[in-house]
Formats: structure tokens, sequence, C-alpha cells
């Protein structure tokens, strides 16, 4: 027995050993594969940032020469207006900067005007990329030999051919219309120059990264040995990626010579606005390099965690060895107590202090045991029918949680499906009151009298619309429906451009209007414009419409904080003031100062409950100071982020939208099909459309619709929505899945549906743009003089 109790402790000893070897063992290897995982992710990581340093620098330098062409553009403007002004400037320009072979002023007819040394004066350049790209704004033309220069600048050495890189750009007579191209050569010396000079610092601080620069069509720009100017063809590390559209990216692979690396590589995406080269940045770094690295730290993780697993073998032997022998006596009493009676005592331990401690708990143990598992019966059947009561409880809150839920839920459909149908009924009549009105107002015999009658009838219908739009705005924000936007804009033009809205309410009411937006840089932010542009314009209408006599002032101030730029834009007025007592209460829902300013003035008075509304949903706050009889100003505080570096917003300030001059019969003699189900409201659009020059085809639904363009060439379609037989939508999906160029025909949905969302299902359905009903005839004529330019683009860049 003694024997086979030995065998068992060394047993024990023994499998102790072996797993603590094993779990050793595997938590070596995970350490190291992670280690190892880590070293490539950050050389890998490492080669990339490298690379696209590299390529920044490169897109850097080709900025600096875009902008000397931009200097020659600007100087031919205003003072270089002669050809021997133009010549002295590329002179000097050449003379600044050494690395330009050529550089020259060429009309829109692609004669060279103006050269550095007079080379290819009066010749045609017409015919080169440089002149066809610059002609129509900023190009930038990869790598490429020579043509007509080759014969007139010197031979480089070994019979190396003459190959530049061009920049180039339009230039504009003072009337600001183009009339040639300014455009420069960079010699090939200058690219090696300045690649090898972005590249300097890197290889110091690393020797062993190399570096290999790739022009657009696989020509080594610089490159380790003697690969300048070769051609490769295959397909490098990290290169697909590139391919597939990544601007960025690593990969660990085999290169032609063999070796194993990490690549990192970078290739600059032109796009119209910032054209560049689409030059390729490759950085290697071998793996062995790397490897170094983590091989030391592997080793010393190996040999310690032998040493550990050796050591905690030997403790676990001498554990098992002193702990068998009391254990083993515990365990025989235990088993003893088993089948003796519930009075069954163990026997008095001996051994160590822990195993007395344990004997004494488990004879403790012993004694509660009956007791607890009486309670714990009695415990569980009491809990049992607890439960079972609770659960009941449960299935019926649940069961009346969900009847209010669904209650709730069909009362928000069937509000949101009131106000929408609503809002349309109410815009679908007066489209037709306003379309009439405006045709009567053009007539030339009306009366004074009649004059101002429909001039009253047209701002009747403004106000009505704007209480509709007001309702509608305010429903969405009481049920937390309002979806803000997050796109690029420019606080400076968003107040430039709100103020010139309402820049003739002012001037016909007398009022000076003044805008003061401060000089600090200007900041592209993002946020939501129009949400913003409808808040600020809502408070400069009120001082407009509150201020009989003096001055309105709109006011922007900017502030840089750690979120984002803090915006404060203020609306100062000398109009009527509003009483202390009235201020608390001001952006509440239809309240205005009293209401004699209702009779007075009219309005719903929801306008600054909506602004507070929409205000408070970005974050912000808004409010206002005034003192009664002397004048108000209302402001708004937010804070937006940034634009990110290299995603500036092209949104500036515009004036408020006006119809496109047409200088030939072309547009006026467009050919419209305006799709329109309601008589009154199709009569209106005819009529106005026709009034502005336009031929006009009808259908009255979808479906006649999708047949004409079918049968017919039409330049654009004006699509209702809510029609018999077949609504908008399911035509436009229609016409946009047909064959051949009719699917591109412009559509442009005209209807009562302005709500946001419903917007964005006609926009998604295929409509290029959008016009609310009650339509106003100058957005009308804008928004279609809009819709064929850029109909007619798209047709001449096929």
């Amino acid at each position: 027995m003694s024997d086979v109790i030995m065998r068992l402790r060394t047993l024990l000893a023994l499998t102790f050993a072996a797993g603590a070897l094993l779990l050793t063992f595997a938590a070596t290897i995970v350490v190291s594969q992670f280690i190892a995982a880590r070293v490539q992710i950050r050389a890998e990581a490492h080669t990339a940032d490298l690379a696209e340093h590299l390529r920044q620098i490169i897109d850097a330098n080709i900025s600096e020469r875009l902008g000397d062409m931009a200097v020659l553009s600007s100087v031919a403007r205003t003072n270089a207006t002669t050809p021997e002004a133009r010549r002295a400037w590329v002179d000097a320009l050449r003379e600044s900067f050494p690395a330009y072979a050529w550089i020259g002023f060429a009309d829109r007819t692609g004669t060279v005007l103006a050269s550095t040394d007079g080379m290819l004066e009066g010749e045609s350049v017409a015919a080169r990329p440089w002149f066809q790209r610059g002609i129509e704004a900023l190009a930038v033309i990869d790598i490429h030999e020579a043509k007509l220069l080759a014969k007139r600048l010197p031979s480089l050495p070994y019979g190396e051919p003459r190959r530049f890189v061009d920049v180039a750009m339009p230039f504009r007579d003072p009337s600001g219309a183009v009339v040639g191209v300014v455009g420069g050569h960079l010699s090939v010396s200058w690219m090696r120059e300045m690649s090898r000079a972005a590249i300097a610092t890197a290889l110091k601080r690393e020797p062993s990264v190399e570096v290999l620069i790739l022009a657009g069509d696989g020509t080594v720009i610089l490159g380790p040995g003697d690969q300048a100017g070769r051609r490769i063809d295959v397909d490098l590390p990290a290169l697909p990626a590139l391919t597939a559209g990544a601007e960025l990216a690593s990969a660990r692979g085999t290169w032609p010579d063999g070796g194993d690396y990490f690549t990192g590589a970078s290739r600059a995406r032109p796009v119209a606005d910032r054209p560049t080269l689409p030059w390729t940045v490759l950085v290697r770094q071998p793996v062995e390099v790397a490897r170094a690295i983590s091989d030391p730290i592997v080793n010393q993780l190996v040999l310690g965690g032998a040493a550990f697993t050796l050591l905690f073998a030997l403790l676990g032997w001498w554990a098992a060895e002193r702990l068998a022998e009391p254990l083993r006596a515990l365990a025989g009493a235990a088993g003893g107590i088993g089948h003796s009676s519930t009075n069954a005592q163990l026997p008095k331990p001996h051994g160590y202090r822990e195993i007395a401690e344990l004997t004494d708990a488990l004879t403790k143990l012993l004694a509660r045991l009956g007791e607890r598992d009486r309670a714990l019966a009695q415990a569980n059947t009491d809990l049992e029918g607890r439960v079972a009561e609770r659960t009941v409880e449960l299935a019926e809150a649940c069961h009346r949680a969900e009847r209010a839920q669904a209650r709730a839920e069909a009362g928000e459909r069937a509000k949101g499906d009131f106000l929408a149908t609503m809002s349309h009924e109410v815009r679908t009549p007066l489209n037709a009151i306003v379309g009439f009105g405006d045709l009567l107002r053009d007539e030339i015999n009306l009366t004074p009298h009649q004059m101002r009658c429909i001039d009253q009838m047209r701002v009747g219908c403004e106000v009505l619309t704007t209480v509709v739009n007001d309702i509608l705005d305010y429903a969405r924000i009481e049920a937390h429906g309002v979806v803000l936007e997050a796109a690029p804009f420019s606080p400076r033009g968003l107040v430039e451009e709100t103020v010139a809205l309402v820049a003739g309410t002012a001037e016909r009411q007398g009022l000076d209007l003044r805008l003061d937006v401060g000089a600090g840089d200007e900041h592209f932010l993002i946020g939501d414009k129009t949400r913003l542009r409808q808040v600020l314009l809502n408070l400069v209408n009120n001082a407009v419409k509150f201020t009989p006599q003096g001055s309105v002032t709109v006011s922007l101030e900017q502030a840089a904080t750690p979120d984002g730029i803090a915006l404060r834009v203020a609306v100062c007025d000398t109009g009527i003031g509003i009483p202390a007592e009235a201020q608390a209460r001001l952006f509440t829902r239809f309240v205005q100062a009293d209401s004699s300013t209702t009779r007075r003035f009219g309005g719903t008075g929801l306008g600054l409950a909506i602004s507070k509304g929409l205000i408070e949903a970005m974050g912000g706050a808004i409010g206002l100071e005034s003192r009664d009889g002397v004048g108000s100003t209302f402001w708004f505080s937010l804070v937006l982020p940034r634009v990110p570096t290299g995603e500036r917003s092209s949104d500036r300030p515009v004036a408020a939208a006006l119809p496109r001059p047409v200088e030939d019969d072309t547009s006026r003699q467009a050919h419209l099909l305006l799709v329109e189900d309601g008589a009154i409201n199709r009569e209106i659009a005819q009529m106005v459309l026709e009034a502005m020059g336009y031929r006009v085809s009808i259908a009255c639904d979808g479906s006649e619709a999708v047949k004409r363009v079918q049968e017919q060439a039409y330049d654009l379609v004006l699509m209702d929505v809510e029609m018999p037989v077949m609504d908008g939508i399911t035509a436009m999906r229609l016409i946009r899945g047909l064959e051949g160029v009719v699917r591109a025909v412009p559509i442009i949905a005209m209807t009562a549906h302005v709500l946001p969302e419903q917007v964005r299902a006609l926009l998604t359905a295929g409509a290029n743009d959008h016009v609310g009903k009650p339509f106003d005839r100058t957005h009308l004529r804008a928004v279609i003089e809009r819709c064929l330019v850029e109909s007619a683009e798209r047709s001449r860049a096929a």
C-alpha cells in the first residue's frame, strides 16, 4: 500500500511538472509570435509612413511650381500685358529657379506669345497635352520626352533623351475671360535632385531603408543602383493595393532581386482643384533587419522560460511530497464520515496548521449541513412561488408596455403622415395661386390698385408657406426628428450669403444693413450649413421687420478651442426693443413680445422656438439682450470641429440664386417635358415655362412620361410625384433604367413634397434636383438652366 501511495505522489509531482513545462512552452511560442507580428506591423507601418512623408514632400514641390504659374497668370492679367513684359517675367523666374527648361505664354489658339530666350515664339503648341489641359484648369503633366524643344536645347550626356514634367494653367484678361495658357517644363535633373533631397534625411536616419520612386508609367525616377530611367513592368509588393484605389499601403513580399522586404507605398490621387504628379513612392526594408530586433528578445524569453519550467518542476515535486501525507490522512477521514452517521466526527488532524483549520471548518460545516439543507429546501419552495407570481406580473407588464409602445408609434406615424399630407395639400393650391398671380403681375395694362391686390395676394401666400414650414420644423424638433448634416462649410461665407438674401428687403425699408466678420483667418468647419442659415436668416429677418429706421448689424466672431472653433453670431438692431418681462418667454412656441406685435407685424411666433431647438440640437446656446425702445441683440454660439487638413471645402459666399444669363437661343429653345396630373398646376407651369422661352410638351402621369421620353428626345423633364396610374418616383426609376442616352436626361422633381426625407428619396430615385411647390419663377429658371448646363457639359465630356 505504501508503494502505491508513493507512486501516486510521484505521479502527481510529474504531472504537475509536465503541465508547467507545457504551459511555459506554449506561452513562449505565443509571446514569440506576438512579438514577431508586432515587429512586422511596426516595420510595415514605418515604411508606409516614410513613403507617405516623401510623397507629401514631392506634392509640396509641385504645389510650389503651380504657384509659380499662378504668379505668371496674375501678372499677365495686370502688369505684364505685352510680350516683352511677359518675356522679362519668365526669364526672371527661370533665373531664380534654373530647373525650368522652358517657360512660355500661349494664346487660345496655341501660338506662343512670349517665352524664355524667345524659344518657340510664333510656333503652335496647340497639340501639346500641357496646353490642352492647361486651357481648362490647373494641370500637371507627368514625365515625358521633349518634342518641340528636343532640337533647340543642348544635348544631354551619353545621349540621354530630354524629358520634362509640365505645369500649366490658364491666364485671363482684366475682364476675367481666359485668353491663353502659361506653362513651364521642368527638367529631369530637377526631378532627380528633388527626389534625392526628399529622401536624404530618411536615408541618413535609416541606412537599411531603400527608396524607389516611379513615374505614372512605371519609369524609375530614383532608385537603388542604376535603375533610374528604366521602366518596371512587374507588380511590386503593396502596388496592387494602390492600383485598387488606396493612397497608402504596406505589405511584405519578394522583390525581383529575390530579397524579402517589408514594403510601404504611397501614391497621390490628383483631383481637379489640386493636381499633382501621379508618382508612386516605395520604401523597403529587409526582413532580416526587422527580425534582428525581435530575435534577441525571443531567445531570452525561451531561455527564461526553460529555467522557470525547471525550477517550477522541482518546486512541484517538493510540494507534492510535503502535502501528500496530511492530505491523504484527511481524505481518508472524510471518506469514513461519508459512510457514518450524522454525528460522526473527523479525526484529530496532524501536520500543518492549515490542515487543522481545514479539519475544524469541515467539522463545523457538517454540523450546519442538516439545518441548511432544510432551510434551503424551504427557501427553494418559497422562491419558486414568488418567481411564478413575478413572472406572471412581468408578462402582463411587458404586454401592456408593448401595446403602449405600439400605440405611441402608430400615433407618431399618423402625426408624420398628417403633417406631410397637410403640407402637400396646402402647397398644391398655393402653387396655382402664386403662379397665376405672378403671371397677372406681368401684365402691362394693370391698374395700380390691381397690382397692389396681386402683391398682397403674393405676400399672403408667402406668409402661409412660412407658417406651414414653421409648423413642420417645430413638429420635427418636438419629436426629436431633426437629422443634422455634417458637411464642410465656411462660417464667413454663410454669414455673407445670408446677409445678401436680406439686403434687398432692408434697402426697400431704408435700413443700413451692416456686416462685421472680423479680419482673422477664414476657417472651414464641419456642421449643418442649411440649419445654421435657417437660424441666422430668421434672426436677420426679425431684425429688419422690427426696425422701422436705423441699422441692422450682423457680426461673426471665431475663436480656437481644443474641440474646434467657437462661433458667436450676433444680430444687433436699432428697432423697437423688447420689454424685460417679455424676454424670458420669447423663445416659447407661438409667443411674440405682445399681442399687438402679432397684429402689427404678423408671424406665428414659432421662428425663435425653432431656432432654439436647432441650436441646442447642435450643442450650442441662443439668447438675446434688449432694451425697450432702444433695440435688440440676438445671438447664438456653438463649437464646431475643423475640416481636416487637405479636405478644405469649396464652399464660398454667393449671391442670391439668379437665373444664368443666356447668350444664345439654344437654352431658351430647350424642349422640356412637363409631367403633372393636376390640370390647374399643369396649365400654370406650362404658361410660366413658355413665358421663359422654352418649348413645352405635356404628360399627365408617370406612365405617359416614360413612354414619351422613349419616343422623343427631351432636354429636361419636370416630374410631379403624386399622380394616378404611375407616380413620379416609379417613373424616374424606370427612366434611369432605360438603355441609351435617354437614361441620362436631366429630371427635376417639381412637387409639394418638401420634407428633407422626401427630398432625399426623390434624389435617390434619380432626380437631378428638386423644386418645391409653390415654386418661385426665378428659382425654377435657375435650377432648369443649371441642369441644362451640367447636362451639356457631361455630353461634351463624353
